[in-house]
């Protein structure tokens, strides 16, 4: 029998058949008892083989500040041919389907040529291996501890291996055929890795299971979409798999095809608002002594002390939490509860595998991953994650400045997710991010913008020196307002100004709010809204605001070099103190953090790379009107019809389309007839640029029902009809430009 690869039809978004023919390539022989593949005559999947090869993984790390394939040569040095091959296979195996922590095909396969070389003769990699293989890997959930325990995931393979050279013909016959029986074979391997585990299912029966092997994505997909399947069947590994099969199976339905579960569609929908991916976390925890750390770094592990706290699951609510605390904590003043209520919550629910931790003792800090899950010890006294501790430390001092004030803030876990781009180039090679997504240690991420170019001001009809004022505003201040009359093109400014900034022609990281006298913080920021429960009973949700969404987002690691904007229209309509509420402080304070009103455990920053512009119409509302606080922390930019960058913007419009000038003209003169006391009352470019505007009749409409009624309203109680209609109406302004 030899297994062939799955249909097409039902083959998950992302994985080519090249990468279902490189596994099976693989896996063929070797789920069969047949030489390997890749010479074509050496037994490499049997139990001699795969346990030689697990007892030298098993011996620890020969050099720990060594690269991973360093120690991996020292482990195989002076095995036998069919010991190395395992190993080149098993490795090969273990990358093949990533699309993240091994970004690249090139790298994936260097390390397999590598590990190939160091066979005697050396291997030649035959060409079915990479044949047509030009994608990146399908798994794209939080896959660090791929990259950073290789070494222990290549032990499970090896166990597995064992595992499958036990078993009759019969049973992997079934196992190659049917899914769930192949998956009754993988999880009978002994010291189950599930991550692994799960890509190997995924390898050999890709129309069956999902390319997702974290707990934690694997649960908030099942709790998005459950109730379109009648809900969660149980909390079992097998339970979770079957009611994500379910829920896949119904939405492929829906749309007609294969879903794809990060596809922006359904990601939005399950991912929650924020998540930044991989965080990191500074933790004071106990004495702070260095014998903590020392036994954490024996154990491998970070500990939180619960004592007096009842059992709280992994994944507990914040609520939850908070009344866990109250209760059982009442011994502690209300400082120590709320600390321990940020500290619990995040150990339990918000911190995931793959996040960076980090230990300050002695004016260095130390740095490691987390690898698994929360737990509890013996006597429930402890909070218990297994971290994987870097070797070395880093002294304090020589950490850029950002870096350190985040360390220095107070709790017990601290989220200092914010810096993370900067700590990755402390961490060991196949720890690191992709060279080209690190931000260099020594100072702060840059966030300057692109010089703005003459043939993008000549498209908007201004002066480009105005605009890079502007813009360099902007980068120093991140908050500016842009005030003036209506028809000024406030808005118009703003939008096109922050889309070339941020070179993003999505305008995904350029949103638009508008402000009203009713707009409050709770549509901001964030705030609780109705909600209907599954049962149909009606309740309260926290839902983030737009200010919130942009802030997560531009916070994600990766997303730090990039400029995010948040336009807010009409700015001095609302009740601009009841709007921001504590966000006043974060405008002026970047670098700080502040704890939320309605999120009082969650500290909230605003990133570097989030910049606002608001427009107000000065016809509406004077800035001299304005909170102080809030003209302290904005620029100021005036958009006015006799001043640059706004003068003669109608002028070269209508030059530049080969129109008629007189709109211009009659722009100058109907501004002129306004006193200079009222000058927050004159008119803007916009009413003329319509091209209503180039004939007679269509100006007599712009004039009559759009220019008069405003001025009309300025000048309630100071003119009369025949007045206004004496000094502004358009007759009358004609005749005075004839006049000249």
């Amino acid at each position: 029998m030899t297994p062939t690869p799955k249909s097409a039809l039902h083959r998950a978004p992302g994985v080519s058949k090249e990468i279902e023919d490189a596994a099976w390539f693989v896996l063929g022989a070797g789920l069969q008892g047949k030489p390997s593949a890749l010479d074509g005559s050496t037994l490499t999947w049997t139990t001699d083989v795969a346990n030689e090869l697990l007892e030298r993984l098993e011996r620890g790390a020969v050099d720990p500040k060594a690269p991973m394939m360093t120690n991996l040569r020292q482990h195989v040095e002076g095995a036998g041919r069919a010991v190395k091959m395992l190993a080149v296979e098993l490795l090969f195996l273990q990358s093949l389907p990533l699309a993240h922590e091994v970004k690249s095909l090139k790298v994936k396969r260097a390390r397999v040529a590598e590990a190939a070389a160091w066979l005697e003769p050396k291997l030649e990699l035959p060409p079915e291996l990479y044949r047509g293989l030009t994608d990146h890997g399908v798994i794209r959930d939080r896959t660090a501890e791929f990259n950073w325990t290789v070494r222990e995931h290549l032990q499970w393979l090896c166990r597995f291996v064992r595992h499958v050279d036990q078993q009759s013909t019969a049973v992997l016959a079934r196992a190659v055929q049917d899914p769930l029986q192949f998956h009754l074979l993988a999880a009978g391997t002994p010291d189950d890795q599930p991550a692994i585990r799960r890509s190997m299912e995924f390898l050999v029966h890709p129309d069956f299971f999902e390319p997702l092997v974290s707990d934690i994505e694997r649960r908030e997909i099942r709790d998005a979409f459950g109730s379109l399947v009648g809900g969660a069947s149980g909390e079992s590994d097998e339970d979770v798999t079957a009611d994500i099969r379910r829920i896949r199976l119904h939405l492929d339905r829906q749309a007609g095809q294969r879903i794809d579960w990060y596809s922006r569609h359904l990601v939005s929908q399950w991912r929650k608002v924020g998540d930044p991916g991989r965080r990191a976390w500074r933790l004071r925890t106990h004495a702070g002594s260095a014998q903590l750390l020392q036994s954490w770094q024996d154990a491998e592990k970070v500990t939180l002390d619960v004592e007096h706290l009842r059992v709280l699951e992994a994944g507990v609510t914040a609520g939850v939490v908070q009344h866990a605390v109250d209760e059982d904590c009442r011994h502690m003043g209300y400082v120590e509860r709320e600390d321990t209520k940020t500290a619990v919550f995040a150990f339990l629910t918000v911190m995931k595998p793959g996040d960076l931790v980090l230990f300050e003792h002695s004016g260095a800090v130390q740095l490691g991953v987390v690898l698994g899950e929360p737990d509890q010890d013996g006597d429930h006294r402890r909070l218990l994650r297994k971290v994987q501790w870097f070797a070395g430390t880093h002294p304090t001092t020589e950490l850029p400045r950002h870096v350190q004030r985040q360390l220095a803030t107070a709790g017990k876990i601290v989220d200092v997710t914010r810096v993370v781009q900067a700590l990755e180039p402390l961490l060991p090679a196949e720890a690191e991010a992709d060279p080209d997504d690190l931000v260099p240690v020594q100072g702060s991420p840059s966030h300057g913008f692109k010089p703005l170019t003459q043939d993008f001001a000549d498209s908007l009809h201004l002066g480009l020196e105005s605009l890079q004022e502007i813009a360099g505003l902007l980068e120093d201040n991140r908050q500016v307002v842009l005030f003036g009359p209506p028809g000024t093109g406030k808005t118009f400014l703003a939008k096109h100004l922050a889309a070339e900034l941020a070179q993003d022609a999505t305008d995904e990281r350029v949103k638009l709010v508008q402000f009203h006298p009713s707009y409050a913080y709770e549509d901001f920021f964030e705030g609780y809204r109705p909600d209907t429960t599954d049962d149909g009973q009606v309740s309260f949700k926290l839902v983030a605001g737009p200010l919130r969404r942009l802030a997560e987002e531009a916070a994600k690691p990766g997303n730090e070099k990039k400029p995010y904007f948040l336009i807010i229209d009409e700015m001095n309509r609302a009740n601009l103190a009841k709007v921001f509420g504590e966000l006043y402080f974060l405008l002026e304070y970047r670098d700080d953090r502040i704890y939320l009103q309605y999120s009082p455990n969650e500290p909230f920053t605003l990133p570097d790379n989030l910049y606002i512009i608001g427009t107000m119409n000065t016809a509406d509302r004077s800035i001299a009107m304005m909170d102080a606080a809030i003209r302290r922390r904005f620029s100021f930019v005036e958009l006015h019809p006799q001043t640059e960058p706004i003068k003669g913007s109608l002028l070269r419009f209508l030059q530049a389309r080969g129109l008629d000038t007189l709109p211009a003209q009659l722009l100058d003169e109907l501004n002129a007839g306004i006193d200079d006391w009222d000058r927050d009352l004159m008119i803007g470019p916009s009413y003329f640029m319509k091209p209503a505007a180039q004939t007679p009749a269509g100006l007599r409409r712009i004039w009559k029902y759009e220019l008069m009624p405003l001025l009309e309203e300025h000048y309630h109680g100071q003119l009369t009809r025949p007045q206004l209609e004496e000094r502004f109406g358009l007759e009358q302004v004609l005749a005075r430009l004839g006049d000249r």
